[in-house]
């Protein structure tokens, strides 16, 4: 059966800005380059939301270095970690409650992938992860919403379980 708890302890980010150089100077300050294509996650932790907009996702801030790194540029860093929620869904029938309650195909989105979507009536940016786990980015304001929706489902859906 499916389970979902909140995670706790994680530096998220918004970081909008773009051009070669603001590029670099990320990069650099990162360790890592930023994904270019939509909907798609970069191995170092930020999430694509739109052409100069990612979620950076980490154990710890970053956003000390990076304001340090573009310094001058016209650019925005935002620490959003107290305005966000991290849900983790996991286990068996993981997809299929998410699915029941959010329009999007969920069918193609693999690890390295991420959308932004609705969940019953919360935004949320989904991220699928390695062995059939899902992390749910939603504001802090529906996360109790949105958690007491996903165990309901998940209610459900053992309820309807052939024995």
């Amino acid at each position: 059966m499916a389970e979902v708890r909140e995670i706790d302890g994680l530096s998220l980010a918004v970081l909008r800005g773009g051009g070669a150089e603001f590029r670099a100077a990320v990069a650099g300050a990162l360790g890592f380059g930023l994904p270019e294509a939509p909907n798609t996650v970069a191995a170092g932790g930020a999430l694509w939301l739109g052409p100069d907009e990612w979620l950076l996702v980490s154990g710890e801030d970053q956003t000390g270095p990076l304001e340090e790194a573009l310094e001058g540029q016209h650019c925005a860093v935002v620490d959003v970690s107290e305005a966000r929620a991290v849900l983790e869904l996991s286990g068996p029938g993981a997809t299929e409650v998410l699915a029941s309650g959010c329009r999007l195909d969920l069918d193609p989105l693999r690890p390295g992938a991420c959308a932004q979507t609705a969940l019953a009536r919360a935004h949320v940016l989904l991220e699928p992860r390695a062995g059939g786990v899902w992390r749910l980015y939603v504001g802090r304001s529906f996360a109790a919403y949105a958690r007491a929706w996903i165990e309901d489902a998940i209610a459900l859906q053992a309820m309807s379980a052939p024995p």
